[in-house]
């Protein structure tokens, strides 16, 4: 799939390049981004913004290649062991699909810059595969940034749409979660919200009950 959005930068323009391919039998999903504004404003430095404000064009590239499995057996073991790690915490995850990753950022006939950590955080969204999709189910995405693993949560999850949060694009893997896996109770904050209430509730009523010992050793009986 190939896409390209054109963003104004003061004087100059900014084209921002999606592709993606698949190397599965099943089409790659569609990659786009919540504010494209703000992912050139976050890949570009200060200085290079400058030079497209005063009127210089710049592209900015990002390809997506999606797959079953990990480039190798070493690799296939580190995303294991990164995935034993968050289950402790979470419950069973699910492979999905890897995702590899290669951006970078030109100006008119200069040299491609790769590109990989932004000033700033961005929303990368991915659409979740059909044979992926299921209802109760969340979404991670598992990165890869030159061996350290980081897990982020699907910041949309009432939707089939993966929405990750970041200032590092890097390679990763897609994973999922059924409900009854989980070891986290998706509705603890509306259980927090409540436990509040209690609390306050009891503060209340502790005060009161104070009050009124205090009034009776005031005005004992005759």
């Amino acid at each position: 799939m190939h896409q390209v959005t054109y963003i104004s930068y003061g004087e100059g323009t900014v084209d921002i390049v999606l592709d993606s391919t698949s190397l599965t039998e099943v089409s790659a999903p569609e990659f786009r981004f919540g504010d494209y504004s703000k992912v050139v404003t976050s890949c570009f430095t200060q200085k290079e913004l400058d030079r497209i404000s005063k009127g210089d064009n710049a592209e900015l590239t990002f390809y997506f290649v999606v797959s079953d499995e990990a480039e190798s057996e070493a690799l296939h073991g580190e995303y294991s062991s990164a995935i034993e790690e968050n289950e402790v915490v979470l419950g069973n995850l699910n492979e999905g699909i890897y995702v590899d990753i290669d951006a970078a950022k030109t100006f008119e006939n200069g040299e491609a810059v790769p590109l990989a950590n932004m000033s700033s955080d961005i929303d990368l969204q991915v659409d979740i595969p059909l044979y992926l999709v299921n209802e109760d189910r969340a979404y991670y995405y598992l990165t890869n940034n030159m061996g350290e693993y980081e897990l982020f949560e699907d910041s949309t999850p009432d939707a089939d749409v993966l929405t990750v949060n970041t200032d590092t694009l890097t390679s990763g893997l897609i994973l999922y979660q059924d409900r009854m896996e989980s070891l986290v109770d998706r509705s603890k904050k509306g259980a927090t919200i409540s436990l509040q209430h209690v609390f306050i509730g009891g503060i209340v009523c502790l005060v009161a009950l104070w009050f009124f010992i205090d009034h009776f050793h005031r005005n004992p009986r005759q």
